[in-house]
């Protein structure tokens, strides 16, 4: 009987696979036909990442765009910018039923359609195994660019198609010194020969900043996490700051918001932490930031954390552990605190309280680190160059009047 039932659900999924692959073929696939540049996306779920490719493909916006989402997105907050600038194939709706067959008969109806595209000046893709599966068959004579935001060496597979594909891509883009020089690294251990090293550009992230904005700093002391509940992210070291900090100083809050987190609420309220839940849209984003003193990231691993950036912007202190490329942009008691990572997770709850601690018994220097941080996301963070920068290298031939 489990057999059975197995079998029917095997082949109900299947079917199911099929019909999404008719569906592409028939209807959504001449999206591409026309396209000047084409995306190769995993999610538009809330997400740094997510953030960067918004603001990448909105610098391209005058042209033709056509995105390929691979994955299937936990949340909804970006779709409506992304299908607002492009056209939008979630392929991810296909290769999400894991059939092999049909996921083999997308992949050649889609080198197809890009080998036919006469108008096609790019194809981008980042963080999607997918992009690297189908570029050594892609043979349009189109620019082939990648962005790798950081090598994580958690994920074998797609450090084996940075490799492979060094050959193919004509640019490949990171966000910091950092990660080129772990990309640098990973193409001398494997002996990618030295020419296709110019390939590599160094973009950092930005944000759209409002200059005429004043620094507000806020009366309330509120300490702020942003991200989603991941491994990586180590949400359950803010909570235990936070019973520390509020042990001995009950005024201060704690506030969490981002994806994930609903299946931790009780551990979140158990810590005193309130939940603000998925920030929706710009207004909601800017307030947040501005009731905050402190933003905390505690991951073990980052490449450039997008809610530094954006935190900064509002004069919000960036405590932060010392991963990526966070201290190319931050400097302890300068714009910010670093705190050194690769300790026990025990000695890293105890390093940041100590730090709060200090912070909130020292109001003028809270009040320097602040202004420290508004300025220098106004002189390093502009949107502007980061458009420029893309748009470079996206277009066959750049006209600056639409950066």
């Amino acid at each position: 009987m489990k057999w059975l039932k197995k079998h029917i659900k095997n082949v109900f999924r299947f079917s199911e696979s099929l019909r999404e692959l008719f569906k592409f073929f028939f209807f959504h696939s001449k999206k591409i036909d026309k396209s000047e540049i084409i995306f190769v996306l995993p999610y538009y779920q809330t997400g740094g990442a997510e953030r960067v490719h918004l603001n990448i493909v909105q610098c391209v916006q005058d042209k033709q765009l056509c995105i390929l989402f691979t994955h299937n997105s936990a949340t909804e907050n970006f779709k409506p910018e992304f299908y607002k600038y492009a056209e939008v194939l979630e392929v991810n709706k296909i290769l999400a039923k894991n059939n092999d067959f049909v996921n083999t008969l997308l992949k050649k109806v889609l080198i197809k359609k890009i080998n036919k595209n006469q108008e096609l000046e790019s194809i981008f893709g980042s963080n999607t195994n997918f992009f690297y599966e189908i570029l050594p068959s892609i043979s349009n004579p189109s620019k082939k660019l990648d962005l790798i935001h950081a090598i994580s060496n958690e994920n074998d597979t797609i450090v084996e198609h940075y490799i492979e594909s060094a050959s193919i891509i004509n640019t490949r883009i990171v966000i910091n010194k950092k990660a080129y020089n772990d990309v640098l690294n990973k193409y001398k251990i494997n002996d990618v020969p030295q020419e296709y090293y110019s390939n590599l550009k160094i973009i950092e992230n930005a944000i759209p900043i409002n200059f005429k904005d004043e620094l507000e700093i806020s009366q309330n002391l509120n300490i702020g996490f942003v991200g989603r509940w991941s491994k990586e992210k180590r949400p359950e070291i803010f909570l235990e700051i936070a019973k520390n900090i509020k042990n001995q100083a009950p005024n201060v809050k704690f506030s969490m918001a981002g994806i994930g987190m609903k299946s931790n609420i009780d551990r979140i309220n158990e810590a005193g932490v309130l939940y603000q839940g998925e920030l929706i849209g710009q207004k909601s984003l800017d307030s947040f930031y501005k009731s905050l003193t402190f933003i905390l990231v505690t991951s073990y691993r980052e490449g450039f954390p997008m809610v530094i950036i954006e935190a900064m912007a509002h004069g919000v202190i960036p405590i932060c552990t010392n991963v990526g490329g966070i201290s190319e942009h931050i400097s302890s008691y300068g714009n910010g605190v670093l705190i050194e990572s690769h300790k026990s997770q025990e000695v890293v709850v105890k390093d940041f309280v100590k730090t709060i601690q200090s912070l909130l018994n020292d109001e003028q220097l809270r009040q320097k680190i602040s202004q420290n941080a508004f300025h220098y996301a106004r002189g390093h963070f502009n949107i502007e160059k980061f458009s420029l920068e893309y748009r470079k290298c996206l277009l066959n031939k750049l006209d600056v009047t639409t950066c």
